[in-house]
């Protein structure tokens, strides 16, 4: 019986201190906390401590948005943010304390300490809109190539052939419509450069195969679009059945800032055996509604989470921590720093890991905000950034 008791208090003692040495996590790991002085020039004792604690949690409130949607956008919205989220600020601010309230002049002054969960606030905000780097929905261009290889033509709408290209250049408009029936109904607005005859205001020079580069930017300028929908639809003849056909479908939604993908479709379906232009309509028809579904919404989850508008950087740690300490890492570089929309682990091994965030913030501000982080008590040393990559040294 004696061993079996000090077994129990072994297992309950290394219980005990995998729990003391384990960091915060949960609703506590996102809290923010900022510090504010404030005065009142209310003359009751009680009343002036609620003002300056109101003030304290109105300052704190704006700064933190501003940092998150910027000055501009904050401005332009102050009466929206105040009555839909400041008013509500119990929602973000779990925890406020005052300080010693002394006097002053015909009132009072009072030091107020306040924590933010940022994760509640950007929650916030995302609920009206507000966590987007973009002013308005994205203008969305579609740039798509319609290839058939059973009578080998090839239409685009940004090139001026044309000639005994009728079947395609209908399904072309009959996938603009589509595409732009479901970016509607998800709050975006989606171009049908074919119906305005848009080729013939473009440059020979831009009216290559593949738009990309230097053209994506050109279109973009020219069209004031911020998303380029590129992609390609491919009909080949099927050995069986006889007379059956097989379309194959990729998309892809970039923002042509930075060429980043933000969402992806692609499908492979077979027609029923028939006419070539009959079976393959109805078959188009019925892929066209279904692929442009699934790209707006993927478009729009990428809009909730306000990562339209930001780039990919990658952060690299070098040197040795445990798992436990890096998950709690990337779990503070997403509470922590407002700029930092979403974080995706991309390399653990022995003495290097590396994440990938979406931020509107450039690399050189985000080397300054780490600074001040700390892993395992230890601060960060040798911030530095190259190519869209900040690196760091664990100790």
């Amino acid at each position: 019986m004696k061993w079996l008791r000090e077994i129990i208090l072994f297992c309950f003692g290394f219980s005990s201190l995998v729990q003391a040495q384990a960091p915060l996590s949960g609703p506590t790991s996102d809290l923010v906390e900022r510090s504010f002085a404030g005065v009142s020039r209310e003359a009751n004792l009680q009343m002036a401590r609620k003002d300056i604690m109101d003030q304290a949690a109105l300052n704190v409130s704006e700064d933190l948005i501003k940092e998150l949607v910027g000055e501009e956008r904050f401005a332009k919205n102050k009466s929206m943010i105040t009555a839909k989220v400041i008013r509500n600020a119990s929602r973000y601010i779990p925890f406020s304390k005052p300080g010693e309230i002394s006097p002053e002049g015909p009132g009072f002054k009072m030091a107020v300490t306040i924590k933010v969960s940022l994760r509640d606030l950007k929650t916030m905000l995302q609920e009206n809109g507000l966590l987007n780097q973009n002013e308005s929905s994205p203008v969305i261009l579609p740039v798509l190539s319609f290839v058939d290889r059973v009578n080998m033509k090839i239409y685009r709408w940004w090139q001026t052939d044309r000639e005994n290209k009728t079947f395609l250049i209908m399904q072309g408009r009959n996938f603009e419509n589509a595409l732009r029936n479901s970016f509607q109904r998800s709050g975006f607005y989606l171009m049908k450069p074919q119906e305005n005859a848009a080729f013939l205001d473009i440059p020979t020079a831009f009216q290559n195969e593949k738009v990309g580069g230097e053209d994506a930017q050109f279109f973009g300028q020219y069209f004031n679009a911020s998303v380029l929908l590129d992609g390609q639809v491919t009909i080949t003849k099927n050995v069986q059945p006889a007379n059956s056909y097989r379309i194959e479908l990729r998309l892809t939604a970039s923002q042509i800032s930075n060429a980043r993908p933000i969402a992806d479709v692609s499908r492979k379906v077979d027609t029923e055996a028939g006419s070539f232009e009959a079976v393959v309509d109805k078959r188009m028809k019925e892929l066209a509604d279904s692929a442009s579904n699934d790209l707006s919404g993927q478009v729009l989850e990428a809009w909730q989470r306000g990562s339209l508008g930001t780039s990919i950087i990658r952060i690299t740690l070098r040197g040795n921590s445990s798992l436990l300490a890096m998950e709690h890492f990337k779990e503070r570089l997403k509470d922590q720093i407002p700029q930092i929309r979403n974080v995706r682990e991309r390399l653990f091994e022995a003495g290097r890991y590396s994440f990938e965030v979406d931020t509107s913030a450039s690399a050189a501000e985000l080397v300054q905000k780490l600074q001040n982080f700390e892993i395992e008590g230890k601060p960060l040393k040798q911030v530095s950034e190259s190519n869209n990559e900040v690196i760091a040294q664990i100790n």
